[in-house]
């Protein structure tokens, strides 16, 4: 990591941005085709969940693929350039949670705590399925020529990203 970056800073911008509501969830179809789309989340146990209804197309890849890319962006209106808002990229293991086993009853507390009582209705419903997010590559960007390479949850072994490295980090 550069020196004139500390790790408090760079765990700051990642805690701001993980209390983001929801996040932008891009996905893989069968056929090759990227998917975009968004949702609401929360963290619970290291691990971020998504409730999504079954009817969706971002469901139906995350169900084919189990991998998807999760990108938490600062907001536009309090980013100081809108060329260089702070924001986050995980690469993620994507699996299915049954809602009514313990892990899904302590994920979507966890949600309803973060995000309200919407989370009752929509859990109630059938074709709402819960997904477990296992995050497994991160890539931090907090400004121009600040972006940093880490494991997830090991914010002190962040690597900056140089024109030197960024094709083999």
């Amino acid at each position: 990591m550069s020196e004139q970056y500390d790790v408090a800073e760079l765990q700051a911008a990642v805690t701001r941005l993980q209390q983001l509501d929801s996040l932008v969830l891009a996905t893989v179809g069968q056929d090759g085709e990227p998917h975009a789309s968004y949702a609401p989340f929360a963290e619970h146990d290291g691990y971020l969940y998504v409730l999504l209804s079954g009817l969706a197309l971002h469901t139906q890849n995350l169900q084919q693929q189990q991998q998807a890319n999760v990108l938490l962006i600062e907001d536009e209106a309090s980013a100081r350039n809108i060329f260089a808002r702070a924001r986050l990229n995980y690469a993620a293991a994507v699996t299915t949670v049954e809602k009514d086993t313990t892990e899904g009853i302590a994920a979507l507390e966890a949600m309803k705590t973060k995000l309200g009582n919407t989370v009752d209705v929509l859990s109630g419903l059938p074709d709402f399925m819960l997904f477990r997010l296992q995050l497994e590559k991160a890539r931090l960007v907090t400004g121009f020529g600040r972006a940093f390479v880490f494991t997830p949850g090991d914010v002190a072994g962040a690597v900056q990203l140089t024109e030197k490295n960024a094709k083999t980090v």
